[in-house]
């Protein structure tokens, strides 16, 4: 009874993205791929191809770079008073009311000299600010490229500092709480807190035996309140209704570029995609994998809204001069267009977001992906967000470019964890930890690039 109230009021409340209730069209013969999938002739094998570096020219200057993300607020669920952040009583206890008790949600607004604090807990809610000034601000940016050229040697006592900052007021709710929701805007959006370290202690004595924030917490990232919001209630809802018959575990899609003059060609990817869908097998749940001409835009719109797990491994466009080009590759793009009417394999962020994709989680599984965003009216809007739109709770995306040499073994972890039973988040956290206490891999670089957007 407490939960259908409580999402009667939401629903009056939001405005959620994505089908709810709609139920999927029934799944029929060959591996469950729905009859609407168009297979083309050419090699059929589950096999999906890594992400690679950008592509080489022509079309370099359009594949996804290392960039900023816009300074642009999206959508913000609070009454602004100049720069101090009023929010609305009722949201804040529907945000209670969904958090559990291990959870508390973190909402970062940093202002010009100003750094405004929102703490959230089952328990109490707690508003804080910071006094920061221009100089800290320059100090995310050299700590974020120090990440970035695997430096972090040089920054370790940087990173303390940044930690006293940014979670120095939260610090007693903050450790007492297994998972964190962060929502960052402006500056902060898009820096990995992960990389912060624990203990965090008010000044005082130095920090000793620092450790990074996401071997002791589970975290979790939004751009927005509402956006949680929907993806919690979308949770919510799943687990009262009976579960959906004939919905694939997963599926993956790799367009691999290997007949592309001009495209850089995703290599490397056989052995990551195989093991993975073994690992599905092993469990019990059948992958379906389209490879090359079958990983096309008309195949990813017909088959991805039955899948509890969307795979994307592609390249990006990430365009500042051609914004409305920004979205993801599909095995057509670039190729000859003898009919308008097909798709053209540039899965657009417009288009996304008319989707319905009520998927568990999407992988965006290419370079700097969290970062392509395109204006939709008067508002800026990433990839993840319009997948989300689209119905999906989780996106799994990449912060900058990610290296073929650490992003196979990182995938393969990451479901070794979540088919043990754990969740995206909990998954996630573990196969970074892992990557932390292995020298190869424990400089931020490797693994702090995938973040989890999402409930």
């Amino acid at each position: 009874m407490e939960l259908k109230v409580l999402v009667c009021v939401v629903l009056l409340t939001l405005v959620i993205p994505g089908s709810l209730t709609s139920a999927p069209a029934r799944v029929q013969d060959i591996k469950g791929v729905p009859s609407d999938i168009k297979p083309v002739q050419g090699k059929h094998e589950p096999c999906l191809a890594l992400r690679s570096g950008s592509g080489s020219e022509p079309v370099s200057s359009l594949l996804s770079r290392d960039r900023d993300i816009p300074d642009t607020v999206i959508q913000l669920p609070i009454i602004s008073s100049g720069e101090i952040p009023v929010y609305n009583s009722s949201l804040l206890m529907m945000v209670q009311g969904l958090l559990s008790k291990q959870e508390i949600l973190l909402e970062y607004f940093p202002a010009d000299t100003m750094l405004y604090v929102t703490a959230v807990t089952r328990e109490s809610v707690g508003f804080y600010s910071v006094r920061t000034g221009q100089e800290f601000w320059q100090e995310i940016k050299l700590f974020l490229k120090r990440i970035r050229l695997a430096d972090f040697g040089d920054c370790r006592k940087q990173a303390e500092v940044l930690s006293r900052v940014l979670l120095g007021k939260v610090a007693m709710k903050f450790q007492q709480k297994s998972k964190a929701v962060i929502i960052a805007h402006n500056t902060l959006s898009g820096f990995p807190f992960e990389v912060l370290v624990l203990p965090v202690l008010t000044p005082g004595p130095p920090i000793l035996k620092a450790r990074h924030l996401v071997e002791g917490k589970e975290i979790v990232y939004n751009n927005s309140v509402t956006q949680w919001l929907s993806s919690r209630i979308r949770k919510k809802i799943r687990e009262v209704k009976a579960p959906v018959e004939n919905s694939l575990a997963f599926v993956g899609f790799s367009p691999g570029f290997s007949y592309h003059e001009c495209i850089h060609e995703l290599q490397d990817a056989d052995t990551e995609i195989s093991t993975i869908g073994k690992m599905f097998r092993d469990n019990g749940k059948a992958p379906v994998l389209l490879l090359n001409e079958n990983s096309n835009e008309n195949n990813f719109k017909s088959i991805a809204r039955f899948s509890h797990i969307v795979h994307i491994a592609t390249h990006t466009i990430n365009s500042e001069e051609f914004p409305e080009m920004n979205g993801l590759l599909f095995h057509e793009f670039g190729s000859d267009q003898d009919d308008s009417d097909k798709d053209d394999g540039l899965l657009s962020i417009h288009e996304i977001c008319e989707l319905k994709i009520p998927a568990d989680l999407i992988v965006l599984n290419s370079c700097s992906s969290a970062n392509i965003r395109s204006r939709i009216g008067m508002n800026w809007f990433s990839c993840a967000d319009c997948f989300m739109k689209a119905g999906a709770r989780n996106v799994l995306c990449t912060l900058w470019n990610v290296s073929d040499r650490f992003a196979e073994k990182f995938m393969v972890e990451f479901y070794r964890y979540y088919l043990a039973g754990m969740s995206f988040s909990k998954a996630l956290q573990q196969v970074k930890v892992k990557m932390i206490n292995e020298p190869s891999t424990s400089l931020p670089v490797n693994w702090a690039a995938y973040i989890l957007i999402g409930e």
